[in-house]
């Protein structure tokens, strides 16, 4: 199948905007087009390549076989043109280049501050751009070439083809409570138990709520339902003093905030160990300060008491 003809930039992103929205009304609105013309343009984009990339229904669209796959090079196409832009940028600014790195709460205050000084001892003229937020946000910009690379957890199985993932540390996560919980008092967890609790979670979407409801069904019960959704850490620990909430975070990450307050249940079958590292698109061919960087934070996580005994090598990623 050629793409090439189909590729003009304009026509991606109103295929990516459809594909994001699900509907061509509210893709056409984002776009600042009328939905007719809208439908016009990706119909002449079906009809070069000669096949349907999206199936219409009443309730909106979705991706065709051809479209899932479009999809993928489209992302690709995007997120190159975006480098290309920055890179000029940082040219026109007279920086030696940009790094820009998506974090998840836990890199935030271990790993990256000690491997963001090493490395700007080496190359102070590197602009370095940090981007907070959950994994899955953080995935989405990788994918749309707002970030070079993401500090995050690794998904089980291949869930993400376009990505590339390495393992460099081990979180363990586990269901947590102020000390001072009733749960800490029992000798034998029962787990129906963990739902008489409210519960702080991110959002349903997120890779570790779906982990939980994974621990929870495989017990026979359904997950917890959150009485409070947010993914800003200072806030759930906060609300979680002194009170009967749960939570489910990672105990190398409540250390390194030096929280004491808030301790895991003493039940290690309430947890599970999930892989992190760094986390790239797949194919992309990164400059020189993103390489070394990416070696930077490998030192780094190799020295770390939560670092797996295999590492890979990342010098070529």
């Amino acid at each position: 199948m050629e793409y090439v003809d189909v590729m003009e930039l304009r026509n991606i992103d109103y295929f990516l905007t459809i594909a994001r929205a699900g509907s061509l009304r509210a893709a056409a609105k984002a776009l600042g087009l009328t939905q007719p013309a809208l439908t016009k343009a990706i119909r002449r984009m079906e009809d070069e390549a000669g096949v349907t990339f999206f199936d219409r229904t009443a309730r909106g669209v979705s991706l065709t076989e051809y479209g899932r796959s479009f999809l993928r090079h489209a992302r690709a196409l995007k997120a190159s043109m975006t480098d290309a832009t920055n890179d000029i940028e940082a040219l026109r600014r007279g920086t030696a280049g940009r790094v820009r790195i998506g974090a998840g709460p836990s890199w935030q205050t271990r790993i990256l501050p000690e491997a963001i000084s090493a490395f700007r001892d080496e190359r102070p003229a590197v602009l370095i751009e940090v981007h907070a937020g959950l994994d899955h946000t953080l995935k989405q910009d990788l994918r749309n070439g707002t970030l070079d690379l993401v500090l995050a957890a690794l998904p089980e199985g291949s869930e993400d083809p376009d990505l590339d993932g390495f393992a460099l540390l081990v979180d363990n996560y586990r269901v947590v409570a102020d000390r001072n919980h009733p749960l800490h008092g029992l000798r034998k967890l029962d787990f129906s138990a963990l739902l008489e609790y409210p519960w702080i979670l991110p959002s349903r979407s997120t890779y570790l709520v779906r982990r939980l409801e994974v621990m929870m069904r495989a017990h026979g019960l359904q997950p917890p339902r959150a009485a409070i959704e947010t993914d800003i850490v200072s806030l759930e620990l906060l609300l979680m003093r002194d009170s009967s909430y749960l939570s489910f975070h990672a105990v190398d990450h409540l250390a390194v905030l030096g929280e004491s307050g808030i301790i895991p249940l003493r039940f290690a079958d309430a947890g599970w160990p999930r892989q992190a590292g760094i986390i790239t698109r797949h194919g992309v061919e990164h400059d020189a300060a993103t390489r070394r960087l990416i070696d930077i934070i490998v030192a780094a996580c190799l020295n770390a008491p939560s670092s797996p005994r295999h590492m890979p090598d990342l010098t070529s990623a």
